[in-house]
């Protein structure tokens, strides 16, 4: 089948009015008329015809702060590193600003997919170079299967963007495949972005603290702020299940300085009351954009006379990534404010390790990946002895997330490993309603 490869634009009007103008990929009306003329087919052939729901991770943030001409050449290197991987197997079409859909025809089996899918995972996370500029991109993939899941145009593009968002929800750099208990999967995104327009001016949001832990001594030295959304629609929800959506809605401008600004007041009544315990505040790849993050942090303490010291912002390793030279500066400047800073998720995203030294950071926290089967895969208790041993030569402390047993508590105690945090302190988790 002919690949739809980004092309020179002809002058005739029907054919511009079929391809998108910043990639040269076939639009969404385009993409849906060849999809069911490939459905038709192999509805006759009895073979199967796979939709590849693919979002850039990480657009938005270019956009904002790069600019929207930054942003539209990264779009179109992605969309061309994606039509390298899909190749004269399939198509490629634009669906929506950031998201992309590939569709695959004679397909055998679901298996012949996945490599396709993992190829595609591995080449848009490589770095890109634009305007002297090194960025990083990477994707959420989300696959749904004709006939398998789904009979039509629409079943199946709506099948693969479920997917695709429970892909998204586990983190970048991943993909799911449609199953049944998709569609019963959470409220429905129309109906919570609008409940969560106004669910912060309703005060149905609050934060609940995770304490972390000394290895050492055992004794808690820290509590992590999560914010958490009580609503009386859809219960009581994680951020990870409303993040997306406040996204979307361009909440977290609003949200973030909230959590910021609450975790910082509660920490200085603990202060008041003889505590000495550390706040941690996390801050998603957005709030390094410009230079809203460090006045937020100065706004917060200045308005809770919290002690600096005692407040510690957590970033991802996603984040910092996005644009290296910037964040460096970032983290100067709240290095100087004296506030601590410290690192979320380490190894599970883009690699780090390249700038580490050139971060001012306090602590690296491995991600829950590496410490769910330590005692058992010793490649996983390599990666951690090897990262305790590098981050203490840098003068960093190590916390590990995830841990859920006390054999794992012993084992990353020997590897001198200075911080945990996990579901085995579940019970000494509490939340602060009177945000």
């Amino acid at each position: 089948m002919r690949q739809l490869a980004i092309q020179s634009r002809s002058q005739d009007p029907v054919s511009q009015s079929c391809h998108d103008e910043v990639t040269g990929l076939a639009t969404r009306r385009h993409a849906e008329q060849l999809l069911a003329s490939l459905l038709a087919r192999a509805a006759e052939q009895g073979t199967k015809v796979a939709v590849v729901h693919i979002d850039i991770d990480r657009l938005k943030e270019i956009n904002h702060s790069l600019g929207r001409s930054m942003g539209d050449a990264c779009l179109r290197l992605v969309a061309q590193r994606v039509i390298g991987v899909i190749d004269h197997k399939g198509s490629v079409s634009r669906l929506d600003s950031d998201e992309v859909m590939a569709v695959l025809a004679d397909v055998t089996t679901l298996e012949t997919v996945i490599p396709i899918i993992e190829r595609l995972l591995e080449r848009t996370r490589q770095p890109i170079e634009l305007s002297g500029r090194t960025l990083f991109a990477s994707c959420c993939i989300g696959l749904a299967l004709y006939p398998d899941h789904g009979g039509t145009v629409t079943e199946l593009m709506r099948h693969a963007n479920l997917a695709r968002r429970r892909a998204q929800a586990r983190g970048s750099m991943q993909y799911c495949v449609f199953s049944q208990d998709l569609l019963d999967d959470g409220p429905d995104r129309i109906a919570l972005r609008c409940e969560l327009s106004g669910a912060l001016a309703r005060g149905e949001m609050e934060l609940r603290y995770r304490p972390l832990l000394c290895a050492r001594s055992g004794q808690v030295v820290a509590v992590s702020a999560q914010p958490r959304w009580c609503s009386p629609r859809f219960g009581v929800l994680e951020a990870a299940q409303w993040l997306p959506a406040a996204r979307e809605n361009d909440q977290l401008c609003e949200i973030c300085p909230w959590v910021l600004a609450s975790a910082c007041r509660h920490a200085r009544s603990w202060y008041e009351a003889g505590s000495g315990l550390r706040v941690v505040v996390g801050v998603p790849a957005e709030g390094l954009v410009g230079n809203v993050l460090v006045e937020s942090v100065r706004a917060a303490l200045e308005e809770s006379s919290l002690p600096a010291g005692l407040l510690e912002i957590e970033l991802t390793e996603g984040g910092l990534m996005q644009d290296p030279d910037h964040a460096c500066k970032v983290l100067e400047r709240l290095k100087a404010i004296g506030v601590r800073l410290s690192i979320d998720g380490f190894g599970r995203g883009h690699s780090i390790l390249g700038h580490l030294s050139l971060f001012p950071i306090d602590t690296l926290k491995l991600d829950a990946l590496f410490i769910d089967d330590c005692l058992d895969n010793p490649r996983r208790q390599a990666i951690i002895r090897s990262v305790i041993s590098m981050a203490h030569e840098l003068g960093v402390h190590v916390a590990a997330s995830g841990v859920c047993s006390r054999q794992q508590v012993d084992f990353l105690r020997e590897q001198g490993c200075d911080l945990l945090q996990g579901s085995l302190w579940s019970r000494m988790e509490y939340s602060d309603p009177s945000t």
